[in-house]
């Protein structure tokens, strides 16, 4: 019977990749360009982060080992509940389960028929870039071909751990919710993720990523020994750290050791992953069937008329929609779960800023930081953008065709759905921007950059996003994680990242030079400012108009 699935799996593949017409292959050619170019920027990136800090003396290889770590641990978590939020939706509330539970298939088999989908549409992401990650590794320490595919392994086990977790942990979260709430369940879930992420900072990231050592010889031999060891190394990151780290040394002990804790665990993880699904299965297949039987409780009208109010100022079509957005939002465990997770990843990202040194006398390595802050805001943005309002259209699902056959444009559609992400996406993002900034006692010049920048990056991801979401709709799921994780939401997410990676680019280079000018007296010219301004304008007026045009032609000739 697995034989049959598999077969019937490798056969649904070939029939989407060998599907003619000329539709189809422009976007599979357009998403093997994008994947590609990601995935070689993504190499050049590292390979040029890690070439940098392999050349620094003592420290430098220590911490390329260390940002591995945070790096992945950081994967780890976001990889463990989108992986637990998207099993809700792919393992109990989909029309394919619900069809394998009418089968002769045993429940362990319909598992791991779902939990193959489940594993790549979370994971897929999370590979495009832990690839180039290992190859820039590789090839910057001068690893052999062999090492590279002993690596390409751990990283594949290192992906089927959260899975594991997150599928099982899916299953005793819908029997607590059968008894007592889906909100009460995952409320306390989300609290208990709280401490524990508490403790973890306590315990293992104490020490920081940077120190002000102040010339201090014998408190950088200190920083060096935090930095290259562990107080509890139990978890899944430090092992794929600590595997790189043993195998760039010859360490041939610790490589088997580290490699064998991440591929015994994984194969661990399967055969405890098939024990509850066997005896759990089922009962929180029920347990889902009956969460999604009971009739909501009904709301009062003042929080109708609160909604209403707010938006008051928008017409009462578009305020309608707004008010919809809302609630759905509110009332949709795979959204506001997966948002409240991003806000916590934000805290720590907050809360790690501390232990960078504040005053640093450098005017260069001020730029260098303060870009690399504007980069990780930005790449908020791109990853808020492409999770939520990427699929925001097709989250209209089938009634679509009611808002097309209504007087509603369109247009007025985009400008909805522009609105609520782009207010609430720019609010987060400038927040985030200016108490990093805050922390990093940057000059009032590069906050007031960085704010102009966000400002740009904000219209430029939601009109892109909302833009490709008309141009890829998919009205069939309701699951948006999986709308996410589709071939137009590939395509999204690597031209949000690409689109990121451009305007800080075109920001940094002439910051950088104009700092080189006044640190060592390089050239520069003022042209090259008003050339930045213009490049940035065209990137961000093709990011913005391109997508929605070509979205509300799309739409224009579609037939419901």
């Amino acid at each position: 019977m697995r034989y049959l699935f598999f077969n019937t799996k490798r056969k649904l593949l070939w029939r989407l990749i060998a599907r003619r017409g000329l539709e189809h292959w422009a976007k599979v050619i357009v998403a093997v360009v994008i994947v590609g170019g990601f995935f070689f920027g993504a190499y050049e990136l590292f390979y040029r982060v890690f070439k940098y800090l392999v050349s620094v003396q003592d420290i430098g290889p220590v911490l390329v080992d260390r940002l591995i770590s945070i790096a992945f641990l950081a994967f780890f978590a976001m990889l463990l509940v989108s992986n637990l939020v998207s099993s809700i939706s792919t393992l109990f509330r989909s029309t394919e389960t619900n069809y394998l539970m009418a089968t002769p298939l045993s429940f362990s088999e319909i598992f791991w028929s779902r939990f193959v989908d489940n594993f790549f549409y979370s994971s897929w992401a999370t590979a495009v870039i832990g690839l180039p990650t290992a190859l820039a590794y590789c090839i910057v320490h001068h690893l052999h071909i062999w090492q590279l595919l002993w690596i390409s392994v751990l990283l594949f086990s290192f992906l089927l751990i959260p899975a594991y977790i997150g599928s099982v942990l899916s299953m005793f979260l819908l029997l607590a919710a059968k008894k007592f709430s889906m909100r009460r369940t995952v409320a306390v879930l989300f609290l208990l993720s709280l401490v524990l992420i508490y403790f973890y900072i306590r315990t293992n990231l104490a020490g920081g990523l940077m120190f002000n050592v102040m010339g201090d010889l014998s408190m950088l031999n200190y920083y060096l020994r935090q930095l290259g060891s562990y107080r509890y190394p139990f978890f899944p990151h430090i092992w794929f750290a600590e595997a790189l780290r043993a195998i760039r040394l010859g360490f041939s002990s610790d490589a088997r050791l580290f490699s064998s804790a991440l591929l015994s665990t994984a194969f661990f993880g399967a055969f405890v992953s098939d024990f509850f699904a066997r005896h759990l299965y089922r009962p929180s297949f029920e347990a889902a069937m009956v969460l999604s039987s009971r009739k909501p409780l009904k709301k009062r009208s003042i929080v109708n008329s609160w909604l209403w109010q707010f938006f008051k100022t928008f017409p009462k079509d578009v305020r309608a929609l707004l008010v919809k957005d809302s609630k759905l939002f509110v009332r949709d465990p795979n959204q506001w779960s997966m948002f409240a997770v991003l806000l916590v990843l934000l805290a720590v990202y907050l809360a790690n800023l501390r232990f960078i040194p504040s005053k640093i006398e450098s005017l260069l390595w001020q730029t260098v930081i303060s870009f690399v802050n504007f980069a990780f805001s930005g790449y908020i943005l791109a990853t808020l953008s492409v999770r939520f309002v990427y699929p925001a259209i097709s989250m209209e699902g089938k009634s679509f065709w009611s808002i097309m056959s209504s007087p509603l444009s369109v247009k007025k559609l985009f400008w909805e759905k522009f609105i609520l992400a782009f207010v609430v996406f720019f609010i987060l993002a400038e927040v985030v921007a200016v108490i990093s900034n805050g922390i990093l006692s940057q000059s009032s010049q590069m906050v007031i950059l960085t704010a102009v920048g966000i400002f740009l990056m904000s219209i430029s991801l939601v009109s892109l996003n909302v833009g490709l979401g008309i141009l890829f709709p998919n009205f069939e799921e309701l699951n948006p994680m999986r709308i996410a994780s589709s071939g137009g939401g590939m395509i999204s997410a690597l031209l949000s990242l690409f689109y990121v990676g451009v305007t800080v680019m075109i920001i940094a280079v002439p910051t950088y030079r104009y700092t080189s000018h006044l640190t060592f007296g390089d050239s520069f010219s003022n042209i090259e400012i008003l050339i930045a301004i213009f490049a940035l304008l065209l990137v961000n007026g093709a990011a913005t108009l391109i997508p929605l045009k070509l979205g509300l032609n799309a739409i224009a000739r579609r037939e419901f």
